[in-house]
């Protein structure tokens, strides 16, 4: 099979299963516990477009980190002290620069993670709501399912990583075993790539922000102990 068909193929069958796994979710969690995911699902595919709410958030993120280099760089002492004069402001000016938390060439990429961030809130924030109307939340899922696809799916590689070459047992349980092996890779890769971007943007605070994003999402993750009658 020529592999821009396969890959089609292939895109058009992930389509179907994201949809069922989502409607299935949604039959399971109820109404309002998609429709809370719908919510987060759209502001944060808003957030992740630079010409819509992304370059606001931009401009909000590096707009507090100015501000708060400004205050460890002299100016909270400034402020204390009275001693707030064109002269001091020069000063901290000149020792912070033109400082931004997220650079101008790694943008797209801050967005696309804020987008992911924001959808994965959803998804944990939707587990606390009250489980109602299972045929629509079945419905909803289904939707939510329909959303993600669009967003995700045209980002996927064009070129199927690989191609099932034989039906028989050895040679399906062959791809599974490249299948399971390329997901492995691929999120070695992605999770090396976030340090590295996330390194380049904390430094040293790094690791203790991202255990304590772990540490917030199992906490959230947890289920609320349900009271006895």
């Amino acid at each position: 099979m020529d592999p821009a068909t396969l890959a089609e193929l292939q895109a058009n069958i992930l389509f179907w299963i994201i949809i069922a796994l989502f409607a299935w979710q949604g039959y399971q969690r109820g109404l309002w516990s998609e429709l809370v995911k719908f919510g987060f699902i759209i502001v944060g595919f808003l957030v992740g477009q630079k010409d819509l709410l992304g370059k606001y958030l931009l401009q909000a993120v590096n707009g507090i980190w100015l501000s708060v280099q400004f205050l460890l760089h002299g100016g909270l002492k400034a402020i204390l002290t009275g001693n707030f004069n064109a002269d001091t402001l020069n000063r901290i000016f000149q020792e912070i620069g033109g400082i931004r938390l997220i650079p101008r060439d790694r943008t797209d990429i801050a967005l696309f993670l804020a987008m992911i961030f924001l959808i994965l809130v959803g998804y944990v924030v939707a587990k606390f709501a009250k489980r109602a109307s299972p045929g629509l939340g079945l419905v909803a899922g289904a939707f939510n399912g329909l959303l993600l696809s669009a967003i995700f799916i045209p980002i996927l590689p064009k070129t199927p990583p690989f191609q099932l070459e034989s039906l028989s047992l050895a040679g399906i349980l062959k791809q599974l075993f490249a299948l399971f092996k390329y997901l492995l890779q691929t999120a070695f890769h992605f999770l090396a790539w976030l340090f590295g971007f996330l390194n380049d943007i904390f430094g040293q605070w790094t690791i203790p922000i991202l255990l304590l994003a772990v540490i917030v999402i199992i906490l959230f993750s947890l289920n609320p102990a349900k009271k006895k009658s």
